[in-house]
């Protein structure tokens, strides 16, 4: 992508390829500006030009195509200079002050690791050859690079990996210096909460804030650049119709645009003039004081999210779901989150996949969960080398447990949908005690299923479901989150793939941020298992039902929220230590891309902890963890006994796919 001096001849062209390099569908939409001089010789028309759904940019013109090829050419403009910052980014050294190559090698001898740069080709001529390497730490393989030298491609390669295992959190970061002052360059300092919807910087906001006003915009340099070629500042103010707003400063053209842009959005809410809708707020809301330990499991789990979600790319507006589990350290009273996620929306029938590599079901607690056995996947992996877990410690059996210090918590910010929710706003009065489970009538406490292609449960049949049922159009089924939390506190989180190697793992909390009514909770959680006081019983040993804390955070009133929800889902975890951003009703990436958390790539996480899978498929690796398999098979038989209804699998056929 190439920004020139003058219009590009191509700009059309280039912008509507861009799109699909991405994967964000490319549009210039045009229409005569209005309040012009329509009936003169001189008409003027407006393009707007939009990568999926966001608006990236508008620009005018006498005609059509004059409109949208400066349309087009601005925002490449406004893309080339955003995706700089990305580029600067991995051109920075790791580790400053030190030679990649070095740093890589000490960091894999302090781990007792082998590290090496791999040369795969040679390409070209003699005097100007290409050579393509990677870094390798013992069997893992960093991302490919190009270079015109070995030396400083080997540099490049290694410090490329130093920079993965950073955002990994395996290796600290370098501490920023400073010379610029307390208000810094770094444009991840920047708070847009205000005005801004998560996901979306000043820029966008201001555009389209532009486009629903029928006014024009721009954002214009007003002094000259000042400053070192290294370290320039720039001067920058934007512009609304006719009226021009308070210049800015920042390091590079994106930081002092979105500043100079933010100036303005706040300018004009200050004169009630901008405001985000209602479906661009989050409705997570922050407990004002931290009053309770569901205030602080609440404060803690937003402020990850925030912080996680501040700087990307994608549109996360809209009402959303979203839940986290935290870790509690008892010795050190810190609380940490370990996997986080949002969405409530599940596959549709037609994207159900038989390889593996589509996430089923990506509510927000469904996400956290599937993010957390990945990062019980490298603790694991951890445990089972030098390194050593710090979470985990060998049992006389020789499983893996989770330290006595340590414990797990589960915060949602609604009630999971299903039986913790469906009866919440019906009866809405909360006896105050806790696990006082209610049992009015035959509804409490049924299975419920998720319905497909909209929100909402509705109870479970004994009809099971077939593939090509489903591929003709019947109805795909998915278990409420209220079902597969009451079954975790049977089962355990760690899943049936890591129980071969974990005693199971309870959750000793759940906090809710609305929706709360401990009647109905603890009877969706957990206490319909043991109905009429008699406790759950013939499950194996280890396995028990867990009755975990149930809370909600300090609030005022809860606000039904009536707008749709978005499609998008976000996962974190520590393990990976990055964002992934979703498509819930296709279970896959926004790339088009098989997401991280789905079933293949969690078995092939699993494959790197346990050798000897062989050719088994996923389904028969699953059923070798036999003690898991008797609990579940105990969970579902009550279920059914106490007649809440039969638990609803998805076809056979999805489970049997070989790595």
């Amino acid at each position: 992508m190439q920004a020139n001096g003058g219009l590009q001849k191509n700009a059309i062209s280039a912008f509507m390829e861009y799109g699909q390099k991405i994967g964000k569908k490319p549009t210039l939409e045009c229409q005569a500006k209005k309040g012009g001089p329509l009936l003169s010789g001189n008409p003027m028309f407006v393009a707007y030009a939009r990568l999926g759904d966001s608006l990236i940019c508008q620009a005018e013109g006498p005609n059509k195509k004059e409109a949208q090829t400066k349309a087009a050419d601005k925002a490449l403009r406004l893309e080339t200079a955003a995706a700089q910052g990305s580029q600067d980014a991995e051109e920075t050294l790791a580790i400053p002050d030190k030679d990649p190559v070095s740093a890589l090698m000490e960091h894999a001898q302090s781990l007792g690791l082998t590290a090496t740069i791999k040369q795969v080709s040679k390409t070209g001529p003699s005097h100007c050859p290409t050579f393509r390497m990677y870094a390798k730490l013992d069997d893992r393989k960093f991302r490919m690079i190009e270079h015109g030298n070995t030396k400083d491609g080997r540099k490049k390669a290694a410090n490329i990996a130093l920079l993965q295992l950073q955002r990994e959190g395996k290796i600290p970061k370098p501490k920023l210096r400073s010379s610029r002052g307390a208000s810094g360059s770094n444009p991840r300092c920047d708070d847009f909460s205000d005005i801004c919807p998560p996901g979306r910087n000043p820029l966008q906001m201001f555009n389209e804030h532009a486009q629903s006003q029928h006014l024009t915009c721009d954002v214009i340099e007003t002094s000259p650049r000042r400053g070192p070629p290294h370290d320039l500042t720039f001067y920058m103010a934007a512009c609304l119709g006719k009226q021009k707003f308070k210049s800015v400063t920042g390091k590079n053209l994106n930081e002092a645009k979105n500043r100079a842009t933010a100036e303005a959005l706040r300018h004009l809410k200050k004169m009630g003039k901008y405001e985000l809708k209602s479906s661009q707020r989050t409705t997570e809301e922050m407990p004002h004081t931290i009053q309770t330990w569901d205030d602080r499991i609440a404060v803690e789990t937003l402020t990850k999210f925030r912080s996680l979600v501040a700087t990307e790319n994608e549109d996360l507006s809209g009402r959303k779901v979203l839940a986290a589990i935290l870790l509690y350290d008892n010795n050190e009273d810190e609380l940490t989150v370990v996997s986080l996620g949002t969405g409530n929306r599940c596959i549709t029938g037609d994207h159900l996949c038989v390889e593996g590599t589509v996430l089923n079901d990506s509510h927000a607690e469904i996400i956290a969960k599937r993010g957390f056995k990945r990062y019980m996947c490298e603790e694991i992996s951890r445990a089972q080398t030098r390194r050593g877990s710090k979470i985990l410690m060998q049992t006389s059996s020789g499983t893996l447990k989770v330290m006595s210090h340590l414990s797990f918590h589960l915060y949602i910010s609604t009630a999971p949908c299903g039986d913790g929710a469906v009866f919440t706003r019906a009866d809405p009065e909360d006896t105050g005690r806790n696990h006082a489970p209610i049992f009015r009538n035959r509804q409490h406490g049924l299975l419920r299923s998720k319905v497909e292609n909209g929100e909402g449960t509705i109870p479970t049949d004994d009809i099971p479901q077939t593939l090509d049922g489903i591929r003709r159009g019947q109805r795909l089924r998915t278990m409420s989150c209220s079902d597969k939390i009451c079954r975790w506190n049977v089962l355990g989180l760690q899943g049936a793939l890591l129980s071969q190697f974990l005693e199971p793992i309870y959750l000793s909390s759940i906090t809710l941020g609305m929706l709360f009514n401990d009647g109905h909770m603890s009877r969706a959680m957990c206490c319909r298992v043991d109905r009429d006081d008699q406790p759950l019983t013939g499950l194996p040993q280890e396995y028990r039902a867990q009755h975990p804390k149930l809370g909600c955070v300090t609030r005022v009133t809860d606000t039904r929220s009536v707008d749709r929800s978005s499609p998008i889902s976000v996962n974190w975890n520590m393990a990976d230590n990055s964002v992934e951003v979703t498509d819930g009703t296709r279970g896959m990436t926004t790339r088009n891309t098989p997401s991280r958390l789905c079933k293949r790539s969690l078995f092939l996480s699993y494959s790197r902890i346990e050798q000897n899978i062989g050719h088994r498929t996923y389904r028969e690796t699953k059923d070798m963890a036999t003690e898991y398999s008797a609990a579940k098979g105990v969970f579902e038989s009550v279920m059914d006994e106490n007649g809440y209804g039969h638990w609803v699998r998805k076809p056979l056929e999805v489970d049997l796919f070989h790595l």
